[in-house]
């Protein structure tokens, strides 16, 4: 692999190497130990000299390293001293094997190849790592064969070439085996990628699915969506949810008389006033269908909601309406009327009665002259109002901006 991606995967896999060739050493250790034992009792008196260097040097020196294993060391350390144990192991084993008998000889050489088989396959260490390992192996057997007394030259041919097959077959399987685990983070990692891809696009896929194309405001979808989940989160925490219902005036003759294209410039300035009107993050502001948008104030009261309607319909009133391209032409002035209603979540009432209590206050804003703002009670609010609310409907029309703004 490339350069960065041996770093990352170095860094991915690290910790689970160490965990791993700690398990695997200290049972080669145990095994180790228990043959050097079972092999002095056999043998008696004359392996007391290689009891002795391998309880007494080779294993408490391969105990601390693989005991250094636990606390994850680099790439560098981990291989290296496994690769240096190993090799000390299988040239310490020529050494106390070599001229004693023709039999201890090939004896050597079997387990110069024990040894080999285990640094390249069962430890597996890096290849780079295992390939010198496995040379130094093979040079301390060419210099074992060169000095032995007891065996002839087609012996000695014999036993290097059975070195040299089974480094190369060992060498082969480590990189092999290196490949796979490669491959298999390779695929992991493009896994992982097409994952969070997925799941950026997903989350862009839902912001533009609840998103007006035209208004860039939220679309009906997204306000039901919001509407559930405000209205849940007041019936839990027992407060109260006001909505307003906006419309803009005579939106008809103005797609008639400007065109529909101008029309949708209006849209897009009375969605943009919408949103300046909000006071916190909390509040929602939605594209309800057509010309009429809806703006829901979680823990809002009477007072407040009238106080933020009256807001939006002051607003769109002095902004005006967006400028004709045609030179000459005069705009028709922009209005809104607005609908507003208070309740109380709960199982007296239901989403729609607080959308159909502003709706019901919209059309008497409508019948009382438009551009002005009208209260809206749920015919369920009472039951549900703490004692003291006020009952009685309100009605602001446009005289009433510099009270309420008062009483902001």
């Amino acid at each position: 692999m490339a350069e960065p991606l041996e770093s990352s995967f170095e860094r991915s896999t690290a910790a689970q190497r160490s965990s791993r060739l700690w398990i695997e050493g200290l049972v080669a250790i145990g095994l180790f130990n228990i043959y050097v034992i079972v092999e002095y009792f056999i043998r008696g008196g004359d392996s007391w000299l290689a009891l002795q260097i391998r309880l007494c040097i080779i294993t408490p020196l391969a105990l601390l390293i693989n005991a250094s294993m636990r606390w994850n060391p680099n790439k560098v350390y981990r291989e290296t001293s496994i690769a240096l144990v190993s090799c000390l192991i299988g040239l310490t084993h020529l050494y106390l094997e070599s001229n004693k008998s023709s039999a201890s000889s090939a004896y050597a050489q079997v387990g110069l190849i024990v040894t080999v088989i285990f640094v390249n396959v069962v430890m597996r260490i890096y290849f780079t790592y295992a390939f010198i390992a496995s040379s130094v192996l093979l040079l301390g057997e060419i210099l074992f064969i060169q000095h032995d007394h007891f065996l002839n030259p087609s012996e000695k041919l014999l036993g290097i070439t059975l070195a040299i097959c089974a480094i190369a077959m060992t060498l082969i399987a480590n990189h092999s085996i290196g490949r796979e685990e490669r491959m298999g983070y390779l695929m992991r990692l493009r896994s992982e990628i097409q994952s969070s891809e997925l799941s950026t696009l997903n989350i862009e896929l839902q912001r533009i699915s609840s998103i007006d194309s035209l208004t860039g405001i939220a679309n009906r979808h997204a306000y039901e969506l919001q509407f559930a989940k405000l209205w849940h989160e007041a019936e839990e925490a027992r407060t109260c949810i006001s909505a307003i219902v906006i419309d803009i005036d005579h939106f008809k003759a103005v797609n008639d008389t400007s065109g529909h294209l101008y029309g949708d410039r209006v849209l897009v300035r009375v969605a943009s006033l919408l949103l300046q009107s909000l006071r916190c993050k909390d509040d929602f502001a939605a594209r309800f269908g057509g010309e009429e948008f809806i703006v829901l104030l979680p823990g809002t009261m009477q007072e407040g909601a009238m106080i933020v309607a009256e807001r939006i319909r002051k607003l769109v009133e002095v902004a005006g309406s967006p400028a004709m391209q045609a030179e000459g032409s005069h705009p028709r002035l922009s209005t809104v009327s607005c609908g507003v209603a208070t309740c109380w979540p709960g199982s007296a009432n239901c989403q729609n009665d607080l959308v159909g209590a502003a709706d019901r206050a919209l059309y008497q804003a409508k019948a009382g002259g438009r551009n002005r703002v009208c209260w809206g009670e749920p015919s369920s609010v009472a039951r549900k109002r703490p004692i003291g609310e006020r009952r009685s409907g309100w009605l602001v029309t446009k005289g009433d901006a510099s009270s309420l703004a008062k009483a902001e």
